[in-house]
């Protein structure tokens, strides 16, 4: 059992559930405005790429997947951005998921 389980076992043994509900939903509000705005700042990093060659990220990053685009120091700097775009998309998903539920 992880120490965060044992937490949550206790909080349950002491009845404060919904103390601790309440607290983790502040919690992933929190951490999901962090990402949002993080996310938007990256994909406006991402625009001049985006105009230098005429396509957007998503299809950039199937083409660099691909081979298409090669390894230049700017190819590879948009794609260091994109793979931050996924991976605050991946997260921005899990929370609203547990936010739901």
């Amino acid at each position: 059992m992880t120490a965060l389980q044992k937490k949550l076992e206790a909080i349950e043994k002491v009845g404060a559930e919904s103390l601790a509900d309440h607290t983790l939903r502040k919690l992933i509000h929190l951490q999901l405005q962090k990402y949002t705005k993080q996310l938007a700042e990256v994909q406006r990093e991402l625009e001049p790429f985006e105009r230098q060659y005429g396509m957007t990220s998503e299809e950039g990053h199937r083409r660099f997947l691909a081979g298409e685009l090669g390894d230049a120091g700017d190819v590879m700097e948009w794609m260091g951005l994109y793979d931050d775009v996924l991976l605050y998309h991946e997260r921005i998903v899990t929370l609203q998921a547990a936010a739901d539920a």
